[in-house]
C-alpha cells in the first residue's frame, strides 16, 4: 500500500486525464498538486478574547501577533518560519504588497500601511522563529465576533465554498465550554470528515490560570476543567485531546530578563503575608502606595507580561529554592502548559503531517469528482474513498484522546503502553514499540512488535471486554499489524539490496 502522499499524487494525476478538457477543474487540480509540497497548515480558531494571539505568540517565542482590537486582528494571518522577516498583505484583487514592522516597547506591531481591513485578503508574515519550522500557522478572526463580515473570514477560509478547507489541523481555543463553540466544532469536523478521518483538531483551554483567579491553587480548577470537558459527550470524536494553557504566563517565561528576576527576587524576599495582601488583584498590586516595591511602570509591565497567576508563582517558586532566572524561566514555561501544547502538536499534527495533508487535498479531489461528474470519476470516487478509509492515523490519534479520558478499563501500566504504541509519544516506531532507548535492529524491532501484536490478540480473546476497551484493543492490534508490514518491507527491501548483483 502507497503512503498517503504518494497515494494523493497519484489520484490527483488520474483526475488531470479524466479533466484534461476542464480548464477550471484542471486549475483547480493543480492548486492542490501544488499544496501536498507546503508546510502543513495549523490554524488557531477560537471566540472573540480567547487568547489565540497571545497563545501564538508563545509558540512563535516573541510578541509579534497582535493581541489587542487593531486592525490587523480581524484579518487572517499567515506565520512562515524564514531567516529574512519580512510581512506581505494579499489584498483582494490580487495584488501582493510589503509592509513595514515596527518595534514598539519589545514587542513587534503589524501595521496595514494606510489599507483597510476590508481590502486585505490575508497577511503572509515571515519571520526566524524556530517553533514554526515546517509548519504554517494561522491566526483567525474569532468566530463569535459581533461583527459578521469578521466572523466570516474565518469560516470562508477554513470552510471555503469549493477547493479544500484553508487548513490541514486546528487548535480550537476555549475559554468555557459555550454552545457557540461546540457547534463550530462540530460543523468544521463535519464537513471536513470522510468515514473515521477529518481535519487534526485538538481543543486548548486557553487562559487557564483564569479559572481559578490566578491562585496558586487555580491548577487544581484547571485539573477538574479538562477532565470533565475530555468526558464532555458532544466533543466525542471532534476533538482528539483538550490541553490547558496559561498562554500569557508562558509568552512571559520566553520573555524573562535578569531584570525581570531581580525585580521577583526582592519581591520574594518581602514578609509572605504582606504580599499576598498586595496580590489579591492586579489593581491592588499596580496602585498600591509602597516605597519597597518596584515603580507603577514596572509592576504595569509584569501583569501586562506574566499575569497575577505568574507574578504569584514567580516568587513562590523562588521561596522554594529557584536561584537563578534560567530556572524561573523554565519553570514558569514547564507550569504554563506551553511546552505540553508544543509537544501535543508534534505528535499529533507535525509526525503525521503526511495523513493530514493528504486526507485535505484528497477530500477536495472527491467533492470535486462530485460536483463535476465526468466519465471514469465513479471509478476515481471509489478509489479516493479507498484512500480515506485507509487512514488508521486517525484512529490511533481519537484513542489517544480517549486514553487521556481515563475512560479505559485497562490496567494503568497497560494504558501506557496502548498510548505509546498508537502514536501518542511520537510517531516513531522504536518509540512506539517501547524501545527508543536501545540500539535495536529491524529485527529486533520486528521481534517485540510481534510479540505485541500477540499479546493485544490475547487480550481481544477476552469475552468479558466492555466495547470500548475492545474497539481499543482492536485498534492496538491494527497498529501492529501496520508497523510489523512496514519492518517486514523494510528487511525485505535489504535483503534485495544485499542479493543483487553488483556491477
Amino acid at each position: 500500500m502507497n503512503d498517503p502522499m504518494t497515494s494523493a499524487r497519484e489520484l490527483l494525476a488520474a483526475a488531470r486525464g479524466l479533466y484534461a478538457s476542464h480548464p477550471a477543474a484542471l486549475a483547480e487540480i493543480d492548486e492542490l498538486d501544488g499544496r501536498l509540497d507546503q508546510p502543513l497548515r495549523v490554524a488557531l480558531v477560537g471566540s472573540v478574547k480567547a487568547g489565540k494571539s497571545t497563545l501564538l505568540n508563545g509558540l512563535l517565542g516573541e510578541r509579534i501577533a497582535p493581541t489587542d482590537s487593531r486592525e490587523c486582528t480581524r484579518i487572517v494571518t499567515w506565520y512562515h518560519y524564514g531567516t529574512t522577516p519580512r510581512v506581505h498583505a494579499h489584498l483582494g484583487d490580487g495584488r501582493v504588497t510589503s509592509l513595514p514592522t515596527r518595534r514598539q516597547r519589545e514587542r513587534l506591531e503589524l501595521d496595514l500601511d494606510g489599507l483597510s481591513p476590508e481590502e486585505v485578503d490575508r497577511l503572509d508574515v515571515t519571520w526566524p522563529a524556530p517553533g514554526i519550522r515546517g509548519i504554517t500557522l494561522i491566526d483567525t478572526p474569532g468566530v463569535a465576533s459581533i461583527s459578521q463580515d469578521v466572523s466570516h473570514q474565518t469560516h470562508r477560509f477554513l470552510l471555503p465554498e469549493h477547493g479544500a478547507a484553508g487548513a490541514d489541523a486546528v487548535v480550537y481555543l476555549l475559554r468555557s465550554l459555550h454552545e457557540s463553540d461546540i457547534q463550530y466544532m462540530r460543523a468544521l469536523h463535519e464537513r471536513t470528515r470522510h468515514g473515521k478521518a477529518a481535519i487534526g483538531a485538538i481543543a486548548v483551554l486557553s487562559r487557564a490560570d483564569e479559572l481559578g483567579a490566578g491562585r496558586l491553587t487555580a491548577m487544581l480548577s484547571i485539573n477538574k476543567a479538562v477532565e470533565e470537558l475530555r468526558n464532555f459527550p458532544a466533543l466525542e470524536g471532534v476533538c482528539e485531546t483538550i490541553v490547558p494553557v496559561a498562554g500569557l504566563m508562558g509568552m512571559g517565561a520566553m520573555t524573562l530578563r535578569q531584570a525581570d528576576f531581580a525585580v521577583f527576587s526582592a519581591m520574594a524576599s518581602r514578609d509572605p503575608e504582606e504580599t499576598r495582601q498586595l496580590l489579591v488583584s492586579g489593581e491592588r498590586f499596580i496602585t498600591a502606595k509602597d516605597d519597597s516595591l518596584p515603580d507603577e511602570r514596572t509592576r504595569i509591565d509584569l501583569v501586562d507580561r506574566f499575569g497575577m497567576y505568574g507574578i504569584r508563582l514567580a516568587l513562590a517558586s523562588l521561596r522554594g529554592g529557584i536561584e537563578d532566572a534560567a530556572a524561573l524561566a523554565a519553570e514558569l514555561l514547564r507550569r504554563s502548559g506551553l511546552e505540553e501544547l508544543r509537544r501535543v502538536i508534534d505528535v499529533h499534527f507535525t509526525q503525521r503531517q503526511s495523513d493530514l495533508k493528504a486526507h485535505s487535498i484528497v477530500l477536495a479531489l472527491h467533492q470535486l469528482l462530485r460536483r463535476h461528474p465526468v466519465p471514469g470519476a465513479e471509478d476515481l470516487l471509489v478509489l479516493a474513498d479507498s484512500h480515506m478509509s485507509a487512514a488508521h492515523t486517525f484512529t490511533e490519534m481519537q484513542l489517544v484522546g480517549r486514553i487521556a479520558s481515563g475512560r479505559l478499563k485497562l490496567p494503568p501500566e497497560l494504558a501506557v503502553e496502548l498510548e505509546r504504541l498508537v502514536g501518542g509519544r511520537g510517531a516513531d516506531v522504536a518509540v512506539r514499540l517501547g524501545m527508543a532507548d536501545t540500539d535495536a535492529d529491524t529485527e529486533a524491532l520486528l521481534e517485540c512488535a510481534v510479540d505485541q501484536l500477540g499479546r493485544w490478540r490475547e487480550l481481544l480473546d477476552n469475552p468479558f471486554l466492555d466495547r470500548e476497551t475492545f474497539l481499543a484493543c482492536r485498534t492496538a492490534e491494527r497498529s501492529c499489524e501496520t508497523i510489523i508490514a512496514g519492518l517486514m518491507n523494510e528487511l525485505n527491501l535489504r535483503r534485495r539490496l544485499q542479493t543483487s548483483p553488483r556491477e
